[in-house]
C-alpha cells in the first residue's frame, strides 16, 4: 500500500487554532493572579530596591493578564484593531518586564540611590508630569527584548501596522473591492483578513511566551537581593 499523502494545512484552521492558544494561555494568566496585598515589613530589609520591584513586578501581571484577555476577545470577535493595539499593549508591557529582570540581576553595577532611580521610573514614571522620574520608552523596552529574542521587534511592528491608522489599519481591516464590478465593500471580519489575524494571534502567544520566564525569574532572584540588603530585625535574617 502507498503511503498516504501529507494533507496541505488549512491556513484558516491554522488561524484558528492559534487563537484557541491564546485563550488558552490567557486562561493560565488568570488562574494564577499574584495576590492583592504586599507587606513591606515582611521584607525586613532598610532598602527601598525591593518593595518597588516587587510592587511594579506584581501590578504589571495584572495589567498583562487583563490586555491579553481582551485581546483574545478581540480576536475571537474579529475586533482586529483592539486586538492589535491590546496585544501591542502587551508587548510593551513584557518589555518592562525583562527591564526589571535585568536591574535585579545587574543591582550590583549601580549604587543603592541609583538603583531606586531606576526602579522608580517604572514605579511613577510620567511624560506628562516634569517632577515625577522619565519613564522609560516603549521601544528600548522592545529593543532589549529583541536582543533576546531576535525577530520580538518585527513582530511588535507587524502589530504597528494595523495598530496605526494606516492601509493595513483602515481599508485593510474594513474594506475590499469586487474587482468585476469595481463595488467597495466594508464592514468588519472581513474573508481577507483571516491571516491577519493569524498575525495578531500569533504576536500575542509570543509576547505572553516571554512574559513568564521574566516574571518567575525575578522571583528566584529576589531572595539572593534581600539577603544582600541590611535587615530591621537581624534576627529574622534571610527569607523562605
Amino acid at each position: 500500500m502507498d503511503a498516504a499523502e501529507p494533507q496541505a494545512l488549512d491556513p484558516k484552521a491554522e488561524v484558528e487554532t492559534l487563537v484557541q492558544r491564546a485563550r488558552q494561555a490567557c486562561l493560565v494568566l488568570s488562574g494564577s493572579l499574584p495576590r492583592n496585598e504586599l507587606d513591606v515589613r515582611a521584607l525586613n530589609v532598610w532598602a527601598k530596591a525591593p518593595f518597588q520591584l516587587l510592587c511594579v513586578r506584581e501590578t504589571l501581571y495584572w495589567r498583562v493578564e487583563e490586555l491579553v484577555r481582551c485581546a483574545c476577545d478581540g480576536l475571537e470577535r474579529g475586533d482586529l484593531a483592539a486586538a492589535a493595539l491590546l496585544t501591542r499593549g502587551v508587548a510593551e508591557s513584557v518589555g518592562l518586564a525583562w527591564q526589571l529582570l535585568e536591574l535585579l540581576q545587574q543591582r550590583n553595577k549601580y549604587s543603592a540611590a541609583k538603583l531606586n532611580d531606576l526602579l522608580m521610573r517604572a514605579f511613577s514614571g510620567s511624560k506628562n508630569w516634569e517632577e515625577m522620574p522619565k519613564p522609560y520608552h516603549v521601544m528600548d523596552l522592545v529593543r532589549l527584548v529583541d536582543k533576546i529574542v531576535p525577530g520580538y521587534q518585527a513582530s511588535y511592528d507587524a502589530l504597528s501596522e494595523i495598530a496605526h491608522p494606516n492601509g493595513r489599519g483602515v481599508f485593510g481591516l474594513y474594506g475590499t473591492i469586487d474587482q468585476q464590478s469595481y463595488v467597495a465593500r466594508f464592514g468588519r471580519n472581513l474573508e481577507k483578513t483571516y491571516s491577519t489575524r493569524g498575525v495578531i494571534a500569533q504576536a500575542l502567544l509570543g509576547a505572553i511566551g516571554m512574559f513568564e520566564p521574566a516574571y518567575n525569574r525575578m522571583a528566584d532572584e529576589l531572595p539572593k537581593f534581600l539577603n544582600e540588603l541590611e535587615k530591621i530585625w537581624p534576627a529574622e535574617a534571610g527569607i523562605a
